[in-house]
């Protein structure tokens, strides 16, 4: 029984690696409003990203997610989660406003937070591809983080880009010696990924809570609510879908066990990030716009509305031929 109860907490533990990459990639990168949090936000909002991580890691360990396809539904699923609990969704601007950060922004965060997880725990080297990926990331990140200030429809912070620069970069190198610290060996077994009942009961109580926090603040109207369970309900029903055809592979296959990271090769996609982030804050630009802002939130907003009926499209087309093979 101790030793049972000794390999959940390890499993914790690599929960709470992911958990780390996501407050920083949801909240530093997505730049939302961190300077304005106290420890005790802090202490809250890393609750929140633990449950957040631990129930995203589950639905795609039960969903047998292996592909990109499955993988973008449980980035939206958080995008919503994410923008209902923490940023609050208001009834102005409906449904335009679910596009910018739920659906677009946010999911992508969630992607280079599951990317950078799995680089960090599978312990190995970075290559040309990543370093190109940190590239454009950094560069959309100084974008974001320059303009995104003056267009958002709630007031956040203005950022300076050496400020900015300095607090990532220690926040990412945080998260490469957590990984270390961390021990490695648990999950050995891609269900161990699951919670069991008690810790959904713990999981949902975390979600609940957060959500009446926010409906007692009246930072997410019962209009944005429904809404958000709407597409929610729509986001989970494709994924049961995409995984009619099992296969024993999965995308947590390379982090199981987690093993120590390669932070050498961590600290080589940081630097290529950041430098590209300068680059991006610094790039000419007057007024509430310029031509790459205008450019990011235009392909952000498109991505958003875009991507949940063209993967709705794909995954009932392999269902469809699924069942023909079956002779349905």
């Amino acid at each position: 029984m101790q030793d049972s109860m000794s390999e959940r907490g390890a499993v914790w533990g690599a929960r709470a690696s992911f958990a780390a990459l996501l407050l920083v990639c949801s909240e530093w990168i997505v730049w939302q409003t961190p300077t304005r949090f106290g420890a005790l936000d802090w202490l809250g909002l890393a609750a929140l990203y633990l449950a957040l991580a631990a129930a995203s890691l589950d639905l795609i360990a039960r969903s047998g997610v292996r592909e990109p396809l499955g993988l973008l539904l449980v980035a939206g699923l958080y995008g919503l989660l994410n923008a209902t609990l923490i940023s609050g969704i208001t009834a102005r601007d409906l449904p335009l406003s679910l596009l910018g950060r739920p659906l677009g922004a946010q999911p992508l965060a969630f992607l280079g937070a599951f990317g950078a997880f799995r680089l960090l725990s599978s312990g190995r080297a970075t290559g040309p591809l990543d370093f190109l990926i940190a590239l454009g990331g950094g560069l959309a990140w100084g974008v974001w983080v320059r303009w995104f200030p003056l267009v958002a429809d709630e007031p956040v912070p203005a950022a300076r880009s050496g400020e900015a620069l300095a607090a990532l970069a220690i926040l990412l190198i945080a998260c490469g010696a957590l990984r270390a610290i961390l021990p490695p060996g648990n999950p050995r077994r891609i269900p161990e990924w699951r919670l069991d009942a008690p810790e959904w009961a713990l999981v949902g109580g975390v979600l609940v809570a957060a959500l009446a926090l926010g409906v007692a603040r009246e930072e997410s109207g019962g209009a944005a609510i429904s809404i958000v369970i709407a597409l929610g309900s729509f986001l989970l029903a494709l994924l049961y879908a995409s995984a009619v055809q099992r296969d024993p592979t999965s995308l947590l296959d390379a982090v199981t066990p987690p093993r120590r990271p390669n932070l050498a090769a961590w600290l080589v996609v940081i630097v290529p990030f950041l430098a590209a982030g300068w680059i991006g804050f610094h790039l000419p630009g007057d007024g509430a716009s310029s031509a790459q802002s205008d450019l990011l939130f235009g392909g952000l907003t498109v991505f958003g509305l875009i991507w949940p009926p063209l993967i709705s499209l794909l995954i009932g087309v392999r269902v469809v031929a699924a069942l023909v093979r079956e002779g349905w």
